[in-house]
């Protein structure tokens, strides 16, 4: 007989009412969503360095499970490239086409969690739901490896989105994918152009490592080494709910502004080193929290488990 389940993983805290988060679950589980998403999360580089800080933050006990859970696949067989699995394999089968709309949620201001819980359940679900969902595979014992791991692969994924401000941004503009024709420094050379969304998604890690000389081991590294023992303190605790709360607002103080944080970024703008440097610090803090938090969800669930 399987464990009672102590968490969901937590959508909410304090945690909602059964009824509803059964709901929400099955909705993930059973809808095969006919909208894709235009999301891609941090792009290949940020979600491996999200996975690299979980994993460098992992106990040896549970850092031994997932590689022994993750041996399955030998090419995302650590947690850096199984976070890539859900964008490089997954959302290009139909397969995990129910899956598309866990990378993202459209919100509105302010949140509440009945907004939220209104939202994921009108649209097919939503990275909150998604993270739930897998994370109840992950903790069943119900669950066969192959299961397991697969459900690994794409929380390790969710939780790195969800930390990406532009997961929880406008429904009108698909979280600035819709507001395109933009240039940022190195990342659209040669007049090359490109949406707001891709240019949170990659623009920020590509600029950084191109600039240092680094790889996205090294820059994992660095990140790492960063945080502090208040930062983890402060970092460590928080629900699914929190987490789209945080990006939520993130991206409407910055991410959808110039360096200003009064002008609105329209479509054909040119970002240029100030908005660079202005919003470096909020993208690498949510990469940071990403992996802490993904550690510490992963935490929870193998300690449950022999």
């Amino acid at each position: 007989m399987s464990r009672p389940h102590r968490r969901p993983w937590r959508l909410f805290e304090p945690r909602p009412r059964r009824g509803l988060l059964t709901s929400a679950l099955a909705f993930v589980a059973l809808f095969s969503s006919t909208v894709p998403s235009t999301a891609l999360a941090w792009h290949d580089d940020g979600h491996r360095i999200v996975g690299e800080i979980a994993e460098r933050n992992l106990s040896e006990a549970t850092k031994k499970k997932v590689r022994a859970l993750l041996a399955d696949m030998p090419e995302y067989a650590t947690l850096a490239t199984a976070a890539t699995w859900a964008d490089q394999k997954a959302k290009k089968d139909e397969r995990w086409a129910f899956a598309y709309s866990s990378h993202y949620v459209n919100v509105r201001d302010p949140l509440t969690p009945r907004d939220l819980y209104k939202n994921c359940l009108e649209k097919a679900g939503c990275v909150a739901t998604g993270i739930a969902y897998y994370a109840e595979i992950l903790r069943s014992e119900r669950a066969d490896p192959e299961q397991r791991a697969e459900a690994l692969r794409f929380l390790a994924h969710f939780i790195g989105d969800v930390h990406q401000p532009l997961h929880a941004g406008h429904a009108e503009d698909k979280g600035g994918n819709d507001i395109d024709g933009l240039r940022m420094l190195e990342f659209t050379p040669d007049k090359e152009r490109s949406n707001l969304h891709a240019l949170w998604d990659g623009g920020f890690v590509m600029i950084t490592m191109t600039r240092n000389g680094w790889d996205w081991q090294t820059y994992a590294a660095e990140l790492d080494g960063r945080i502090t023992a208040d930062m983890r303190a402060r970092w460590h605790r928080g629900s699914a709910f929190d987490w789209i709360e945080e990006s939520r607002l993130f991206a409407a103080a910055d991410g959808y502004m110039h360096a200003d944080g009064v002008t609105p970024i329209r479509k054909k703008d040119v970002l240029g080193e100030d908005w660079y440097q202005h919003n470096l610090p909020v993208a690498e803090q949510r990469l940071q929290q990403g992996g802490l938090r993904l550690a510490m969800v992963l935490e929870e669930i193998f300690a449950e488990q022999p």
